[in-house]
C-alpha cells in the first residue's frame, strides 16, 4: 500500500525539514538520555548533528543544545516535556524550543523572548535566550535555517496546551 503524505500530521511534515528535525530530535534525544540514563540517545543526537554539520561542528552544536537543555532544566517553570525521539508530533515545550531557535535565527526578538518566557521563570530567561541563540547561530552558520514561526502560533500553542494539557511521553526537571 502506498503511503499518502497528504494525510500526515502537519508536525510530521514539518519535522521532515532537516533544520527543524535537528532541533527537535536533538532536544528529545538529549532529554531522553538524561531521563533514562542511556547514552544511546546522546549518540543518536550526535550522529544526526555530525551528519548535517560534520563531526567537529556537530559536536559544537550538540554542546550548545546540551547547554540549552541544562539551562532549561535549571529554571523551567514546570518539568520539561518531550515526545519519544522520532515521533511525528510536537508537544508544547518542543514548539517553544523551536520558537526560540527560529526567533534567534530570523531576528524575531519577540518570538525568542515570548517562547523563553513560556518555558522559564523570568529570572533565568536571559540565560535561556543566550543558550538558544548560541545554538541557533551555530546551525545558521552551517546553512541549517529554520522556517520562520509567527508569534501568533506560539500564543496559540500556549493557549491550546493550557486547555488540553501538554501530553508527551516524558518529562524531566
Amino acid at each position: 500500500m502506498e503511503h499518502d503524505d497528504s494525510a500526515d500530521c502537519p508536525a510530521a511534515a514539518y519535522l521532515r525539514q532537516q533544520p527543524e528535525n535537528l532541533v527537535v530530535n536533538g532536544y528529545r534525544n538529549w532529554i531522553a538520555g538524561l531521563a533514562h540514563s542511556d547514552s544511546r540517545y546522546w549518540d543518536a543526537a550526535w550522529s544526526a548533528h555530525a551528519k548535517a554539520l560534520g563531526a567537529i561542528n556537530g559536536r559544537v552544536a550538540l554542546d550548545a543544545m546540551a547547554s540549552l537543555v541544562r539551562q532549561l532544566g535549571a529554571c523551567a517553570t514546570c518539568p520539561l516535556r518531550f515526545y519519544k525521539p522520532g515521533a511525528g508530533h510536537l508537544c508544547r515545550d518542543e514548539c517553544l524550543v523551536l520558537g526560540m531557535v527560529a526567533g534567534a535565527q530570523h531576528g524575531d526578538e519577540d518570538l525568542l523572548v515570548q517562547s523563553a518566557k513560556l518555558l522559564t521563570c523570568s529570572d533565568a530567561c536571559v540565560e535561556v535566550i543566550e543558550s538558544a541563540s548560541t545554538y541557533a547561530a551555530i546551525l545558521l552558520g552551517h546553512s541549517q535555517r529554520l522556517a520562520p514561526i509567527p508569534l501568533s502560533a506560539i500564543a496559540d500553542i500556549d493557549m491550546k496546551s493550557t486547555f488540553a494539557g501538554a501530553a508527551a511521553s516524558g518529562s524531566i526537571h
